[in-house]
């Protein structure tokens, strides 16, 4: 194999892009068909690495590169496809979207457009939950680190040069201190390890490695070498490794919550060597270079950007469930759109416009108003904001007798905080509230010394007993009702107990020993304890306005999982309500208030009852609900009150 600094086009590579596209395409389509197949981006980060540093060699080498003209490549190479994909999703998602669904959409679109889309989702829920499934942009992550990396990697190369530094060196010290951040962030915080960008970094510059060495061996700034000859045999042996390394990502079974991590070296090794064996070894020439593959990996980018907003349109269609039909549908129309994409789009702007820098302005020009008109979808300009329809507060509703006096404190997670606004309607400034999502306030707990809480869940042990220690110094104070999502904890496994903790402990068993010790604390000090059951939830609705009629999307159906069987929820929390037994047992002045008596009948549970939509999303209340619900556990406060 001649190694020179001429890049030419190479088939074969076009082939290992529809190898990285049919990857991700079956596992989005079919997870159980290549659960794997989601390391196809990688080789994607693997090739882009290669390509473009092979690039930019020729052109350092050649003293005629420049940072206007690299980007100006870049802008034409990637916004055609994007705008299109960006601009279909922004008009099709009213048609589809309820609008909780179509401002997270909008909000993805802007941060897609100025690519930043992989920190969003960093910042928003993981990547292997039920509701990536629902997000249309959650894909456009890999192109956020792409061009970031490629914010840097021009200036690293050119900045080497003219050091006279070399560059395999430069590629290498890249290498080693992203794939060491790779490392410690999968083990530490893997969602951050996913999206963000310097675990990733090393991935892109392992292409650029190779591409640095077969530069660097044969011509540095015009002093020749004679070209580097690859044996046959070790070709075709480098070729066959690489392949097996990539079937072997398929073959084993890969834990997505510890990737990338090691995994992704294999996969990287695997498309470094498929690419170092180039385009005469018989893998590279018989199999990635047959003409049905090169045309795959022809229209890989439209491909990749098409198929996943249309698979989570049809899944939002069956209302968060993924037909076969919707399914079909979804990747026999990616395959078209993206075809057409690529010989409408992308090939005319190539062959019809000579002037790449105006074509370049005038794409900037276009996703600067597509960036502009999805900040006006994320504010609710574009739709009618759904709070105006099912988040209204109740006019006339049946409220109890406020005799008692004295204060009453709500302690807890969101689920206190959204009883706060109906109690507040009954009780005024007489009924406080302390409530952080994602953390309980329970005495003695803590989060797991390992575990990373959402950013917005800010709870700590100094916190809890802050909190504890005002409502024991308010004399006032009368009532503390406290409330807590237990599936917040339970099968999350968050929390530890601060102190003695036994072996082996879970989260349920320090919520259980907390919550015990807090009421015991509370009662102690001669205060009166609600205690508020966890409401019944739903996640398995893609968005509970799905349950109101006065929001929904015209192509969208009222899904049968509005309502769910009592006997169901009852048996899904035994363990929730045998736990709750315990605590209370041989405990004076607590009241248990169970929420199933009031959002359920005999039957069933709803989100929609008589006509009053109680919940704003799957485990927490509306205006309305917060309402009814307060004017519920209002009733109760009074009883237990008066005495």
């Amino acid at each position: 194999m001649s190694l020179n600094n001429n890049f030419k086009y190479r088939p074969d590579i076009d082939g290992i892009r529809a190898i990285a596209v049919l990857m991700v395409l079956a596992v989005h389509a079919s997870p159980a068909s290549l659960p794997n197949g989601f390391v196809g981006v990688d080789l994607f980060f693997v090739i882009s690495g290669y390509l473009i540093t092979s690039i930019l060699c020729r052109e350092l080498s050649e003293e005629r590169f420049s940072i206007r003209d690299f980007y100006v490549r870049r802008i034409n190479r990637i916004f055609p496809a994007l705008l299109v994909v960006l601009a279909f999703c922004l008009i099709i998602g009213p048609w589809v979207m309820y609008p909780s669904e179509y401002a997270p959409l909008s909000k993805s679109a802007f941060f897609s457009a100025i690519f930043v889309a992989n920190v969003h989702f960093y910042l928003e829920s993981g990547y292997w939950d039920v509701a990536s499934k629902l997000k249309p942009l959650l894909h456009l992550w890999s192109l956020g680190v792409e061009e970031q990396f490629y914010l840097l990697w021009p200036l690293i190369l050119l900045a080497t040069i003219r050091t006279k530094r070399s560059l395999v060196a430069a590629c290498l010290a890249v290498i080693v201190l992203s794939l060491a951040v790779n490392l410690v962030l999968t083990s530490r915080n893997q969602p951050a390890a996913f999206y963000l960008p310097f675990g990733r970094f090393w991935e892109l510059s392992a292409g650029g490695l190779l591409a640095c060495i077969q530069w660097t061996r044969n011509s540095v700034f015009g002093a020749s070498r004679p070209a580097v000859e690859v044996g046959w045999h070790l070709r075709n042996s480098a070729g066959w490794l690489g392949l097996g390394l990539l079937l072997a990502t398929q073959c084993f079974p890969i834990n997505p919550g510890k990737f990338p991590g090691f995994y992704a070296i294999v996969v990287v090794l695997g498309a470094v060597l498929i690419l170092l064996a180039g385009p005469d070894a018989w893998i590279n020439r018989k199999v990635l270079s047959n003409p049905a593959m090169v045309y795959v990996g022809k229209l890989s980018y439209p491909l990749y950007l098409w198929h996943w907003p249309l698979l989570v349109f049809g899944r939002l269609l069956g209302d968060g469930h993924l037909s076969s039909s919707h399914r079909n549908i979804a990747v026999l129309a990616s395959v078209v759109l993206a075809a057409l994409t690529y010989h409408g789009v992308e090939r005319q702007l190539i062959s019809h416009i000579s002037r790449k820098r105006v074509l370049a302005t005038v794409l900037g020009v276009l996703m600067t108003l597509t960036g502009l008109l999805a900040y006006l979808g994320q504010n609710g300009i574009l739709t009618p904001s759904a709070a105006s329809h099912i988040n209204s507060p109740l006019e006339n509703y049946e409220k109890p007798q406020i005799i008692s006096r004295g204060k009453i404190h709500l302690l807890g997670d969101s689920n206190a905080g959204h009883f706060h606004y109906g109690l507040s309607l009954l009780y005024g400034d007489r009924v406080e509230v302390t409530a952080v999502p994602g953390w309980p306030y329970l005495e003695g707990v803590k989060y797991r010394d390992d575990f990373i809480p959402h950013y917005e869940h800010k709870g700590s042990p100094d916190l809890t007993e802050r909190a504890l220690q005002y409502i024991e110094s308010d004399a006032e104070t009368r009532l503390v009702i406290l409330s807590t999502a237990y599936l917040m904890y339970f099968p999350s496994d968050n929390l530890r107990s601060v102190e003695s903790a036994v072996p082996g402990e879970t989260s349920a068993q320090a919520y259980e020993k907390g919550l015990r010790r807090t009421i015991k604390r509370l009662l102690a000090k001669d205060k009166r304890v609600l205690l508020v059951k966890s409401i019944p939830t739903y996640p398995m609705l893609s968005t509970v306005m799905a349950c109101s009629s006065e929001v929904r999307p015209p192509w969208r159906l009222r899904p049968a999982n509005c309502e769910r069987s009592r006997e169901l929820v009852e048996s899904e929390r035994r363990e929730y309500d045998t736990m709750v037994a315990r605590v209370i047992h041989g405990l004076e002045g607590v009241t248990v208030f169970d929420t199933l008596n009031d959002l359920c009948d005999s039957q069933s549970c709803y989100v929609n009852r008589n006509g009053v939509q109680m919940y704003i999303d799957s485990g927490h209340f509306t205006t309305a609900g917060s309402q009814i619900m307060g004017a519920a556990l209002g009733r109760l406060a009074e009883e237990i009150l008066t005495k």
